[in-house]
Parts: C-alpha cells; sequence; structure tokens
C-alpha cells in the first residue's frame, strides 16, 4: 500500500519523490523473523519428532501447518499474524514432545508390571512346589524306619523353599518400588514439561530451579539404587514445578499480551507516518497515550464541505482505522484564533462531523470515533503568522491507547 501511496503522488512531487520512494521500499523489506517463530523453527529442529508424530499426528500437523502460515505471514509482513500462528505451533509441538514422553513412561511402567506378575506367578509356583514337598515329607514321616531321614530331608527342603520364597518376597518389592520410583519421576519430567511451555525458567526462577536440581537428584539417585530417596526427590521436584507453572503462567500470558500490544502499537505508528500530508506525533496525557494525525487542509477558508481532492487522505484514514479495530478514535476539529470563540467552536464541530461521515461512510464504524470542536483553544502554531494559521486549521485523528 505504502509502494503505491508513494508511486500515485510521483508526477507531483518531482525529485522529492524519489527519495520517498526509496525509503518507503526499504520499508517494505521483509522485517527480522519474530523470536516466536525463531523459537519453533529451534524446537522443530532439535527435537526428537518422530516418536511425536506416531503419539500426536494430529498435534503435528496442525504445528507444521501453523508454522507454515506463520512463516508464510512473516514473509508477508503479517507480524501479529505469525507471532500467533508461531506460538500456537510451538505450544502444540511442545504439548505432542510431552504426550511422546508420557508415551514411554507408560511403556516402561507396563513393562514393570509385566515383571512383577511373572514374580508373582513364581512364587506361586514356588509355593506349590513347598506344599507338594510338605506332603511328601509328611507321607516319609509315616515310615518309621526312615522317621530320621525323612525330618532330616523336611527341614533341609522347607530352609531351602523358604529362602526362596524371602527371595521372591524381597523380588516382588523390589519391582513394585522401582514401579512407583519410575511413576513419580515420570509424573516430575511431565510437571517440568509443562513449566517450560510457560517459560517458568524466567518467570519463576526460585521454583524451577529448585523443580529441576531435584529431579536431577532424583535420577542420581535412581542410578545409586536409592529408590525410595528418588522417590522423595521427585515428589520434591513435581511439587516445586506444578508452583512454577502455577506462578508463572499469569506473568508470562501478560508479557505475551504487552509484548503483542507494543508490536501493535509500533505498527500503528509506521502505518499512520505513511499517509500523505499527514503529520503524526506521540503524546501521554496521564495514563492514556495518544497517537495524533494532524490533517491540515481539509478545508478552505471558513468553509464546512471538505475541499476537492481529499477523498486519497480520506480513504487512507479510513483504512488504517479499519486496520486496527481495538483502538478508540477521536475525531477533533481545531481553528486558528480569528473569530468569536463560540463560532470558531462551532466551526471546528461542523468539520469534525463532516470527516466523522466521510469515514463512516467508508466503512468505520460509528460507535468508535468520538468527535468533538476545539476551536482555536489548542493551537499547535503561532497564530500570528500565514503559515501557523494554516496549520492550526486542521483535523486530529488520535489512537487512544495504555
Amino acid at each position: 500500500m505504502i509502494l503505491r501511496t508513494c508511486a500515485s503522488r510521483s508526477g507531483s512531487y518531482g525529485w522529492l519523490t524519489v527519495a520517498l520512494l526509496a525509503a518507503a521500499l526499504a520499508g517494505c523489506a521483509t522485517p527480522p523473523k519474530p523470536r516466536e517463530l525463531e523459537a519453533y523453527d529451534s524446537l522443530k529442529r532439535t527435537a526428537p519428532l518422530a516418536d511425536a508424530t506416531k503419539r500426536s499426528p494430529d498435534l503435528v500437523s496442525t504445528a507444521d501447518r501453523l508454522g507454515e502460515k506463520a512463516r508464510e505471514e512473516w514473509q508477508s509482513n503479517d507480524l501479529d499474524d505469525s507471532r500467533r500462528d508461531a506460538l500456537m505451533a510451538h505450544i502444540k509441538l511442545k504439548t505432542a514432545l510431552a504426550l511422546a514422553e508420557q508415551e514411554k513412561a507408560k511403556a516402561r511402567i507396563q513393562q514393570l508390571s509385566s515383571e512383577q506378575a511373572a514374580a508373582e506367578e513364581e512364587y506361586g509356583s514356588l509355593a506349590k512346589d513347598l506344599s507338594a514337598v510338605t506332603e511328601q515329607v509328611n507321607l516319609l514321616t509315616k515310615l518309621g524306619e526312615a522317621r530320621r531321614s525323612a525330618d532330616a530331608d523336611r527341614r533341609r527342603l522347607s530352609e531351602q523353599m523358604s529362602t526362596e520364597q524371602q527371595k521372591a518376597q524381597a523380588e516382588q518389592q523390589r519391582l513394585a518400588l522401582q514401579l512407583t520410583t519410575e511413576q513419580k519421576i515420570a509424573a516430575a519430567q511431565l510437571a517440568l514439561r509443562t513449566a517450560d511451555t510457560v517459560d517458568a525458567s524466567k518467570y519463576a526462577k526460585a521454583e524451577y530451579q529448585t523443580a529441576t536440581e531435584m529431579f536431577a537428584k532424583a535420577q542420581v539417585e535412581v542410578k545409586g539404587g536409592n529408590l525410595l530417596g528418588a522417590q522423595a526427590s521427585a515428589e520434591v521436584a513435581k511439587n516445586n514445578a506444578d508452583k512454577a507453572t502455577e506462578v508463572a503462567k499469569p506473568q508470562y500470558e501478560q508479557a505475551e499480551q504487552q509484548s503483542q500490544n507494543k508490536i501493535r502499537d509500533e505498527a500503528l505508528e509506521r502505518d499512520a507516518s505513511a499517509i500523505a500530508s499527514a503529520q503524526v506525533r506521540r503524546e501521554r496525557r496521564g495514563n492514556l497515550q495518544r497517537l495524533v494525525l494532524a490533517l491540515p487542509d481539509l478545508f478552505t477558508k471558513r468553509q464546512t464541505s471538505m475541499a476537492p481532492g481529499k477523498d486519497s487522505v480520506l480513504d487512507a484514514v479510513a483504512a488504517l482505522i479499519n486496520k486496527y479495530p481495538t483502538y478508540p478514535v477521536q475525531v477533533i476539529g481545531h481553528t486558528d484564533n480569528r473569530g468569536k470563540s463560540g463560532e470558531l467552536v462551532a466551526l471546528s464541530a461542523a468539520r469534525a462531523q463532516g470527516v466523522f461521515s466521510a469515514l463512516v461512510s467508508r466503512g468505520v464504524e460509528a460507535k468508535r470515533l468520538l468527535v468533538s470542536g476545539l476551536g482555536g483553544d489548542d493551537p499547535i502554531a503561532d497564530n500570528r503568522t500565514a503559515a501557523g494559521r494554516t496549520k492550526n486549521n486542521r483535523i486530529e485523528i488520535i489512537f487512544l491507547y495504555h
């Protein structure tokens, strides 16, 4: 739009148009890749995607689609949409990876459950064997001539089977303990992955660092065979990771919103500065910031009807207001100080109303516009000179934001 606008004025501005066109072309260059898109591309390059694609093909597919869409929007200078879609792609890919990790943990848990079942089966078999041996010993006892030998055999076999039974029970307990430990570590890992999705390492440093350290400690304790210690460390890690997510989430969402608002405000100012003949300035009044577009020369002398040839300016202003639909907009008329105060206020209000009607006819929602006239009470130039009075006779389009 900037390029077409610049080109359309080239015939009337001469050599100055060449410089303006070069500036416009520079403004149309592809901007730096948004950090959200960089983060998504980096995750996609380094993450193990095979398991995530197998476990959650829809999430990965959606992430790919959103990533491609964000890349196209970046190339098209739609930075707000690009950041939003890249952020959503990043979240969906992270979720798919977390689900894949969870699937692996479930498979391990199932394996340990199978081993526990096998141990229980072996224990049952040993119990049956013990029962059979006991019966045999009883039969031998009935044989008087072999009582001593039978008693000795019974004691020996009983001791042996008791030892085997104790071993089976110990193995069953060990597998149950290992299974519980794996479950707690998997839960802590998932909690940490969830905390990562809201940048908890930045917004909840203490809780996230404690969770990370305790998770690492749990893994070391597992390798060292201290399963009870690993369970305790994993529980502490999960609790701190959950707390980090709770603390970081509102700050993360607020930071993302502020970042998006700042980007949007800067984009508004750039687009406003591209409108021909508009004088753009930024002001702060109390808690509000105002982006002011001063439009001189819309009216001649003391007329309330617009001068000919102003359609392109009004078209550009209407397009700008419609492009940024979340901003309240004021339309304020101003005059120089020549005349009675009441008449000047009425003249400025009538001119502002005329601009309001022109913008509404170009598709701007009427409810977004606040119209007023201030007469000569707010000059921006010296009323003692003709040039100053020309600047003071103006319409101001004001975008309001925090």
